[in-house]
């Protein structure tokens, strides 16, 4: 039987004395492509930044199927435009970050930049400062330097906020070809469950009282996103495609 991905016993995230959920208790299980969804203040980004180790718990443990390799892509707007560093710096530090796994920087890895400037269509932009970059192009820089050291699981929050409404679609194109080719996951932050509901299977929904998590099916019914939201939702569903609509 292969082990959870993610294994959260009472975890209780927050800040001290004001904890943001009911302690969560759940598995989450590998090769999941995770929407994280709920409104501003639920918790959502706070969650995500408990389960990568860069908050404190409030109680309970979690913990990720023995040696999963992460790739982290915050919100642009939370990266420090101070430090002069080109868009081939950024992703060199996506590359050092993991050299205890992947040996020292060779040829090889020189040749993974290539390809990831190629991948997202930013070749032309190498030795450009990433603090004049454009929004939307910070946000591709820093997408490719989470994927560039090849992570089993990608977690992003809210990338749709600064990316480029072109490049939107070629995101999803790239995660899927890594789906098939790799063994990878992805966990992504929204407070739009519209905007992503066509490329999850799965749903962690931080709701006013409590989360619920599952197969997008069991979290994509009227009931459960009424109890969640404190308001009446529909769900609606049009040659297998499905909406979300507040009533």
């Amino acid at each position: 039987m292969t082990s959870p991905l993610l294994t959260l016993k009472d975890l209780e995230i927050g800040y001290p004395g004001r904890p943001l959920a009911s302690p969560l208790r759940f598995e989450i299980p590998a090769g999941v492509r995770l929407g994280i969804i709920g409104g501003n203040g639920t918790g959502k980004t706070t969650l995500v930044r408990t389960l990568l180790g860069l908050n404190p718990p409030l109680k309970g443990t979690y913990a990720w199927q023995n040696g999963t390799t992460l790739g982290y892509v915050p919100q642009e707007h939370q990266v420090d435009l101070l430090f002069p560093m080109t868009v081939e710096d950024l992703l060199k530090m996506g590359v050092l970050q993991d050299l205890p796994r992947l040996g020292k920087l060779s040829e090889t890895f020189q040749k993974r930049i290539d390809q990831v400037l190629d991948l997202f269509e930013m070749r032309s932009m190498r030795w450009k400062l990433f603090r004049n970059l454009s929004g939307g192009q910070r946000q591709r820089a820093l997408i490719a330097r989470a994927l560039i050291s090849r992570p089993e699981v990608l977690v992003m929050d809210e990338p749709h906020n600064s990316l480029d409404s072109s490049f939107r679609g070629k995101l999803w194109q790239i995660l899927e070809v890594l789906t098939r080719e790799e063994s990878f996951s992805w966990m992504v932050i929204d407070h739009d469950l519209n905007r992503i509901i066509h490329h999850i299977n799965w749903v962690c929904l931080v709701g006013q009282q409590r989360v619920f998590l599952g197969p997008l099916p069991e979290i994509l019914k009227g009931t459960v996103l009424s109890e969640a939201y404190g308001e009446p939702v529909h769900v609606h569903e049009e040659n297998g495609r499905f909406q979300v609509h507040f009533l």
